[in-house]
């Protein structure tokens, strides 16, 4: 072990009189220098020049880890993964779309393998996403938060009516937690807000709500004007969608909306009359409106949630 560390250390000796020297065949001896080598990693800065950790791994523990991936045990499989990652094996992209292919891939190793070939620069990764399916909620949206960034999500949008459902949604989410706009996104999101699937308008509304933008207040305005013809608009099962309305046009100053906002203040809900009394205040004038409601508004319930919130202070909202 002297030698190797005055190898790694140093640069000093011959690569190939070492590895024979330092070739592992138990696995006592694989372990220990996974370890060493994890050691080198994590207190050296590896120099393109020179990287002492790569011969090695390629020589002997890359036939090894073809082994390990395809073990019985879960959690073998899983360590290798781990190691794959660490010294950073991308000769073993194939190995890794073997192993997704297996009946046997967890979706905690599925969701490494998309990782590690995310990492890997593997050119077909979008269309592995649209196949993809069975990853928990959580995992779905860590994995795509890691794998979508400022350079390449515009390339994502281009494909989301590609995706599966789950990944549709955790998409949406995704984009809003990372605060991405582009003229694409935005084109995308407000043609969710017709959607026949009531998620992805919640989500896509929650989206734009975030970003604080929309292309005109028609956009928003029709929707509501079309959606409360429905007798069915009242329903508990639109609230969540109602909300995220409101919320928007809280976000989205428009004078436009003031009139909108007022008649959601004395709408059934009140968590729904609390948002709308809430937005209203938001705005330049909010208070006079609010002051107004008090006393002229037909409706006890508005007059009532627009006096709780000229009380309440700034640092409530």
């Amino acid at each position: 072990m002297n030698e190797l560390q005055e190898y790694f250390v140093a640069g000093k000796r011959n690569y190939s009189l070492i590895s024979r020297r330092c070739r592992p065949i138990e696995l006592y001896q694989f372990e220990a220098l996974e370890d060493f080598f994890g050691d080198y990693l994590s207190n050296f800065k590896i120099e393109p020049s020179f990287n002492p950790v790569k011969p090695f791994v390629e020589e002997y523990f890359v036939p090894w880890y073809r082994k390990r991936l395809f073990h019985s045990k879960w959690s073998t499989r899983m360590n290798t993964l781990y190691f794959i990652d660490l010294f950073k094996i991308d000769r073993m992209q194939d190995d890794l779309l073997k192993l997704l292919k297996s009946k046997k891939c967890s979706s905690e190793e599925r969701y490494q393998i998309y990782l590690l070939l995310a990492d890997f620069g593997y050119v077909h990764l979008q269309d592995l996403f649209k196949e993809s399916k069975g990853l928990p909620p959580f995992l779905l949206n860590e994995m795509i938060s890691l794998v979508i960034t400022t350079d390449n999500f515009e390339s994502y949008v281009d494909i989301f009516y590609d995706l599966p459902y789950e990944w549709q949604l955790s998409m949406i989410d995704v984009l809003r937690d990372k605060n991405f706009r582009s003229l694409k996104l935005q084109e995308l999101l407000e043609s969710l807000l017709n959607a026949t699937d009531q998620e992805k308008r919640v989500r896509a509304t929650k989206t734009i709500a975030s970003l604080g933008y929309i292309s005109s207040p028609d956009v928003i305005t029709q929707i509501i004007d079309e959606q409360s013809q429905r007798g069915e608009w009242q329903s508990p099962q639109y609230t969540g969608e109602k909300l995220m309305y409101v919320r928007l046009m809280g976000n989205i100053k428009t004078e436009r909306f003031l009139q909108y906002l007022e008649q959601f203040i004395s709408d059934r809900s009140y968590v729904i009359r609390s948002e709308a009394a809430k937005a209203i205040r938001k705005y330049k004038n909010g208070r006079d409106i609010l002051l107004s409601i008090t006393t002229t508004h037909p409706d006890s319930y508005a007059r009532n949630i627009a006096k709780e919130w000229l009380e309440r202070s700034i640092d409530y909202e």
